[in-house]
């Protein structure tokens, strides 16, 4: 995905979710400003990391997830926080583990259901047509943009992008059930 097409799924995604998510965020954090902060963090993340960045799943229930764990372990830190009478009110970075992975580890449950998820989408993945599996491949593994890849593989970009698009689909429609 090149840059500006990375850029305007990240405002898409923002424009579509961020007051929900803050409303969301604010009932678990009764705070709104902190809320805000927790959510703004969110996209700030994704988007300097956009380059890496992959959601194999509802974009939705990825950004409500992520901003749920992160509103319990910030009102888990403030509660410790009272505990040694420490005051900082500063919210800390997302680490990778806690945004790439948003269901908490401490929950077998969510254990399973993301190794399901992971199982699932390796065998769509491996279903998939021998050329749309390769053009995939580059893109999400390799972080090759479409261009790059049209240029590889020397076929025009148009393909590429039928062929993501093929991928995602099959994707979207085996992970339904999932999701």
């Amino acid at each position: 995905m090149s840059e500006s097409e990375s850029e305007n799924k990240i405002k898409a995604l923002f424009d579509e979710f961020y007051e929900r998510m803050c409303l969301y965020a604010e009932g678990i954090v009764k705070n709104h400003q902190v809320a805000e902060e927790i959510v703004q963090d969110l996209f700030v993340y994704i988007w300097m990391h956009s380059d890496t960045f992959i959601i194999n799943y509802s974009y939705k229930s990825y950004l409500f997830r992520s901003v749920h764990n992160n509103c319990l372990k910030h009102i888990s830190r403030v509660k410790n926080e009272k505990t040694h009478e420490t005051d900082t009110g500063d919210i800390d970075a997302f680490h990778d583990e806690e945004i790439l992975n948003p269901l908490s580890a401490d929950v077998p449950l969510s254990q399973i259901i993301t190794k399901e998820l992971e199982e699932k989408a390796e065998e769509i993945f491996n279903n998939l047509p021998e050329q749309c599996k390769k053009i995939y491949a580059l893109n999400r593994y390799e972080n090759m943009s479409y261009s790059e890849i049209a240029k590889k593989l020397n076929i025009n970009v148009g393909t590429v992008k039928t062929q993501m698009f093929r991928a995602f689909k099959k994707l979207q429609e085996g992970l339904k059930d999932y999701i």
